[in-house]
């Protein structure tokens, strides 16, 4: 499943299982089910001597003839090989969907729509309605927040207020200082982030720590933005924050919408962007939370694969969607 489309989307593999038996059932009561996960390239095929027929398509017809050529190297049965043919999606929507219908396209089509009901409800005349925005390294969640604030959001940037968060003279720099000590500091007085940065990032409980100093601040700054957004008159507001999740600042959204791209993507991106090595980028996605966790408590998912085109659509359909829920 690694080198599908929108993996994080794909149905759990029981939900998949009953879809199947459903399927099958419906189409004949009397037809006795064997369902199995398939983990390799061949699966059951290869081993199971009850078995006469093997369904493909045009695509996978080669992967059918190989399955036969294991079949004879263990002394089975050669299975009839019977080929559907692909059908043409007429309601493709670009470029970045398959020519015929696939899973891969049905997945591609939900991108902004709603996946779950909102977390809580919504009382307008008290504040605004917070969606949080996150996403890993490089997925474009930044730029999407820009697109929705172009739209109409307010929107707050929750990872530039952690450096706002213990400016000179903060209480929460006391903190710093009364827990790391004065090696933190610079000559004027300000954090000296590589000094603080080779403490924390070199011991999880230190980190541990500063995130516990940190966190409640830029939770509370934000808090701050989002009343003076809401009083000037932006009705929905987004946390732009990529540790929205780990920092439980999700608790007081109403909505949490995420943006992914796949693994390489973002690797290739971090490599070209920040000047970082390969492995260097690949250590920074795998100390962050997986975008398959990330999507599984998400209201919305936005992936900023294809042209940004594509990504404006998801934005707009979204926005679109959330404005009449909302009868803003």
């Amino acid at each position: 499943l690694g080198k599908k489309t929108l993996t994080e989307l794909i149905e759990p593999l029981d939900d998949r299982i009953q879809g199947v038996t459903d399927f099958l059932t419906d189409v004949n009561r009397d037809v006795e089910l064997k369902i199995s996960e398939i983990q390799d390239p061949f699966g059951p095929a290869i081993v199971d001597p009850q078995l006469e027929c093997i369904v493909g398509s045009q695509e996978t017809e080669k992967g059918c003839t190989a399955i036969n050529e294991k079949r004879k190297e263990k002394g089975l049965s050669q299975l009839d090989i019977h080929c559907i043919e692909l059908v043409e999606d007429v309601e493709r929507r670009g470029p970045h969907e398959e020519e015929k219908i696939s899973s891969s396209s049905m997945r591609s089509r939900i991108l902004g729509q709603r996946l779950l009901k909102a977390r809580k409800s919504w009382d307008k005349s008290e504040g605004p309605y917070i969606i949080g925005l996150t996403g890993g390294s490089a997925s474009g969640k930044s730029s999407l927040g820009k697109r929705f604030q172009k739209l109409g959001a307010g929107l707050v940037d929750c990872d530039k207020l952690g450096h706002l968060a213990y400016q000179p003279g903060s209480p929460t720099l006391d903190k710093l200082v009364k827990e790391f000590g004065d090696s933190v500091l610079s000559e004027d007085g300000t954090v000296n982030r590589r000094a603080l940065g080779a403490i924390v990032f070199s011991d999880k409980s230190q980190l541990t720590k500063l995130n516990q100093i940190v966190w409640p601040e830029i939770s509370r700054m934000a808090g701050e933005q989002a009343t003076e957004l809401y009083q000037s008159g932006h009705k929905v507001v987004l946390l732009d924050a990529a540790v929205l999740i780990e920092a439980d600042w999700h608790l007081n959204c109403h909505e949490v919408w995420v943006c992914i791209v796949p693994r390489e993507t973002a690797i290739e991106r971090i490599v070209e962007r920040d000047n970082k090595s390969k492995e260097e980028a690949q250590k920074r996605i795998d100390s962050q939370m997986s975008n398959r966790d990330r999507c599984k408590i998400a209201n919305s998912v936005f992936c900023t694969l294809w042209d940004p085109e594509i990504t404006q659509k998801q934005a707009e359909s979204a926005w679109t969607r959330l404005t009449k829920e909302l009868q803003l």
